[in-house]
């Protein structure tokens, strides 16, 4: 009887959404991926573009194509949910726009350089410029209490408009939208923009939930109770969490600046390595393949550790994102028919290689390291399942889990190649005289940087931010000490110092 009391009381003291708006919860996806984070990606473009008309386009398209990109953040009833306006308007904009409007070209004394026209044909690490005043305005949300605030948008748009340059920053909270998912609003707003038809360019409904059928029903049994965590993340006891935290601290001790650097690698590299691998494997009678994102990742960790000593056998745990949108793990054991911007993504986690493997193996050898694993992971839809499952129980999104255990190191990497940021088209919002005919419009570097009310250490996590017609760029950080000792081993180029 009291049970049944206090369950009445309960469900009578439950808040009802705000008038006019639907709701959707937050999926554990989205938790997993959130964790208080607001991230800004910024676009570079070589020219002046009309703030109007991309205001005007990106409004139109979430109001009929993406209404959950309009959505606002809310913590209700102790669960995260989106609450999507049923109408938006002046008082309830789609998105939040503000403009930076410079009447002069953007190249002048005192404004960091844009790495834009560098030439080569070996990789190379660069300063990254520091350009984030130039995406987000004083106003943007900076943390996601910011957007759990009444009637703020998912979603703010900065622009900084010179005569010759503009700069796009999008700043989301990453339980609205993961990284690839913003390439999806990206792409469709740019075939707004250059005249496509409105009614061809697919969208998302403010109603699909891809992920239902992996919520367990109230008051049902574990589906998964031999798994503690995902692939590739440790759940630790009390005395090794200890110890990680205290060799974390350690490390930061020893090398306390943390430094982002942006990182060139020419595709004829890239290319030229893909082939020589490719011939080897082919004059072995072996029918494996590398891809040139495998060749990339193995050049990458064997530069980083070229420096360490031959006799250091400490394990290494490489984490990649891996992107669920084309996996048979939806509706029918399909992938996704539609586009989808919330997060949709977990970890795909490389075996553990000793350090001294990055010195003592060939760039073929770790590349098809890598490239097994994601055939391996790609095979096991099964276990892919099961991962889903398990995250939606229970609190299981948002427990304390580790990238390794005490005493080894991890690498952490996103690849946004598949975003084609490099090649979004901003044409049809040219200013007209504000670049010659003969330039094409192009995104010149693609910017990336998070905010939190919590530390974000960085350090031993990147990206791969974009490739254009010549380069694959990347972001990645690491201490100032590690950065040097990468430099004094030779196997690599900096530029500009």
């Amino acid at each position: 009887m009291l049970s049944r009391l206090l369950s009445a009381f309960l469900k009578h003291k439950r808040t009802p959404p705000p008038a006019g708006v639907r709701t959707i919860p937050c999926t554990a996806v989205d938790r997993l991926m959130a964790k208080g984070i607001v991230y800004t990606i910024g676009l570079v473009i070589n020219a002046r573009l009309d703030t109007k008309i991309l205001e005007e386009s990106l409004s139109r398209l979430i109001e009929h194509k993406f209404p959950r990109a309009g959505a606002r953040l809310a913590f209700r009833n102790g669960a995260y949910e989106f609450q999507i306006p049923k109408t938006f308007d002046a008082k309830t904009p789609p998105t939040a726009f503000t403009v930076n409007d410079y009447h002069e070209a953007y190249n002048r004394a005192g404004r960091p350089q844009i790495p834009s026209a560098l030439t080569g044909s070996q990789p190379s690490i660069i300063p990254l410029p520091e350009l984030d005043q130039f995406f987000r305005s004083k106003t943007c949300p900076k943390t996601e209490a910011d957007f759990l605030k009444p009637n703020v948008p998912l979603l703010h748009m900065h622009f900084t408009v010179f005569h010759d340059v503009t700069f796009i920053g999008l700043t989301a909270s990453h339980a609205g939208f993961d990284l690839l998912g913003i390439t999806v609003l990206l792409a469709a707003w740019t075939r707004v923009i250059n005249g496509d038809d409105f009614d061809a360019i697919p969208g998302m409904e403010w109603d699909v939930q891809p992920f239902t059928h992996y919520v367990p029903a109230p008051g049902s049994s574990s589906l998964t109770p031999t798994r503690t965590s995902q692939r590739g993340w440790f759940k630790l006891g009390w005395l090794s969490q200890l110890s990680f935290i205290g060799r974390s601290v350690l490390s930061s001790i020893r090398d306390p600046k943390e430094f982002g650097y942006l990182v060139r690698v020419p595709k004829v590299f890239l290319n030229q390595e893909k082939r020589k691998i490719m011939d080897e494997l082919k004059a072995q009678g072996s029918s494996e393949y590398v891809g040139s994102s495998d060749v990339l990742m193995a050049w990458w960790h064997k530069t980083v550790y070229s420096y360490r000593a031959p006799t250091d056998h400490t394990p290494v745990h490489l984490l990649f994102s891996s992107n669920l949108r084309s996996r048979s793990v939806f509706a029918q054991d399909g992938p996704l028919a539609h586009p989808y911007t919330n997060s949709a993504a977990l970890y795909l986690p490389v075996p553990p290689i000793p350090v001294n493997a990055f010195r003592t193996e060939s760039l073929g050898e770790l590349a098809l390291r890598v490239r097994r694993s994601i055939v391996a992971y790609n095979a096991d839809t099964a276990s892919l399942r099961a991962e889903l499952h398990w995250l939606f129980e229970g609190s299981n999104a948002t427990k304390m889990v580790f990238p390794c255990p005490p005493g080894a190191e991890f690498s952490f990497t996103t690849n946004w190649r598949d975003g084609k940021l490099g090649a979004l088209d901003f044409s049809g919002v040219v200013v007209s005289d504000s670049r010659s005919e003969a330039v094409a419009t192009r995104v010149v570097l693609a910017y990336f940087f998070l905010t939190s009310d919590k530390t974000l250490p960085m350090r031993g996590s990147g990206c791969v931010l974009m490739e254009d017609d010549d380069a694959v760029w990347m972001r990645q950080f690491r201490g100032s000490k590690d950065w040097e000792r990468i430099r004094q081993s030779g196997v690599v180029a900096f530029d500009g110092h």
